[in-house]
């Protein structure tokens, strides 16, 4: 098989492998009228089910849990991107909500997930199923911030080379349920259990989805230094900047505190992982014949420093006279700092990158670098797959690749290179990935 082609179906197959569903699956099972959920046991004698499921991935989520538990379910809330999903969504109520960008779906989905909570009794074991792209399914702007302002914010954000960690920090501090301030909302005496798939570098449920059920120490003035560190503080909206003083100030409370924790039993399980995939992926790439190099961390950095790694691990490999292909596996989430016109994503951006690096290698490389949602940036593309002969390629089609970097236009390059890859929305949503192999 060719080696890019190969590349596609590995990912494919990985994705396959660490579907959402499955990840609940294997975290999630009943024996009599106990229930097992992470490494926690409770008895359904006592606890009435409710079931809260959030981000691109809640509907597989949601509906394994529902397999597993069944009529033991005593209500559910489902909040989607997708309504193709939703349409045929088991659950009691169902909202299909934007993303990236929220609307006047996603306040309601906010609302909705707050009365859903308020209403579940004391006895009540409340089992969230939370996945990325919950922080834009789900809002409840502070008090005096209306979408527009809300939604200015996260586009500066978004376009300025500011990390997830930094971009949720400040979307925590513009709302009423993000920060773990949705807590508030579950009464007392229940128990709250949540299964989380992680899609941000190192899997801090306090930043997944910006942590609606995370107490943390985040503040008012860490919002201020990100904002000021990105020259954003004079760019935001005046209803955002004023509520960020008055926070700063003193005048509105913080986001929760663990100290404050108002629930008593509560317990969190980080179910899936970008490092959970591309160990799976390594394991199959290892039966196909591959030697296999996994990343120890997560990127999560600028993407040319990301581009710049990459090609250093490959070379250093490449010194070491490999006898076997081998197939190199990262995974994380680079920061582009966007200046130009033109249309792309991250994984596009970086495969792009990529391809000008490996193009003087002499060996043959192939090079994906993808989403695992499915979706990469404001396009229909999942990321896209090069090799060290794409850049060549393109020259003699007379197609400058630097032209298209400073454009920040990735996407009409790989479309004109044919090197796109498109999977659709794939249900699942663990980062991004980047799979090299060197023959």
């Amino acid at each position: 098989m060719q080696t890019s082609l190969y590349l596609i179906d590995l990912f494919e197959k990985t994705l396959a492998a660490c579907s959402p569903g499955n990840a609940v699956s294997q975290n999630l099972s009943v024996n009599g009228e106990q229930v097992r959920v992470g490494e926690s046991e409770f008895s359904m004698d006592d606890h009435p089910v409710y079931l809260l499921a959030v981000g691109k991935a809640s509907v597989p989520m949601y509906e394994s849990a529902r397999d597993i538990l069944g009529e033991r379910v005593a209500g559910s809330l489902v909040i989607t991107p997708d309504a193709g999903a939703a349409s045929g969504c088991s659950a009691d109520e169902v909202i299909t909500a934007a993303h990236p960008v929220p609307d006047e779906r996603s306040l309601e989905a906010g609302r909705a997930a707050a009365e859903f909570l308020d209403h579940v009794p004391e006895e009540a074991l409340v089992i969230t199923l939370i996945s990325g792209g919950t922080s834009s399914l789900m809002c409840r702007p502070a008090e005096g911030i209306g979408i527009q302002e809300l939604n200015k914010t996260y586009d500066l954000l978004n376009n300025s080379g500011a990390t997830i960690h930094e971009i949720n920090t400040v979307r925590k501090h513009c709302s009423r349920i993000k920060g773990g301030q949705l807590l508030r909302s579950v009464p007392e005496g229940a128990t709250l259990v949540d299964l989380i798939i992680s899609d941000v570098p190192g899997d801090d449920s306090a930043i997944i989805g910006s942590g609606p059920t995370t107490p943390d120490y985040s503040t008012f003035q860490d919002t201020y230094h990100v904002l000021l560190e990105y020259e954003l503080w004079d760019r935001i909206p005046d209803a955002v900047r004023l509520h960020m003083e008055k926070g700063i100030d003193g005048e509105i409370p913080e986001v929760v505190r663990p100290e404050e924790e108002p629930v008593r039993e509560h317990r969190q399980y980080i179910i899936s992982s970008a490092r959970k995939f591309v160990r799976r992926a390594a394991d199959f790439a290892r039966d196909a014949g591959y030697g296999t190099v996994v990343a120890d961390e997560p990127f999560n950095e600028d993407v040319e420093r990301v581009a710049l790694h990459i090609t250093d691990v490959i070379n250093s490999h490449i010194s070491q006279d490999m006898t076997d292909p081998q197939l190199m596996l990262f995974y994380g989430e680079s920061t582009v700092q966007v200046t130009g016109g033109g249309k792309g994503g991250r994984n596009q951006e970086l495969a792009l990158r990529g391809a000008l690096k490996i193009a003087d290698i002499d060996k043959h490389i192939s090079w994906l670098s993808a989403g695992t949602d499915g979706v990469d940036g404001p396009t229909d593309a999942a990321g896209a797959v090069v090799d060290n002969n794409t850049v060549r390629r393109a020259r003699e089609r007379g197609l400058d690749p630097g032209e298209y970097l400073r454009n920040n236009d990735a996407y009409h390059f790989h479309q004109q290179m044919d090197t796109l890859l498109k999977t659709g929305p794939t249900g699942n949503n663990l980062m991004d990935v980047v799979f090299v192999a060197v023959k």
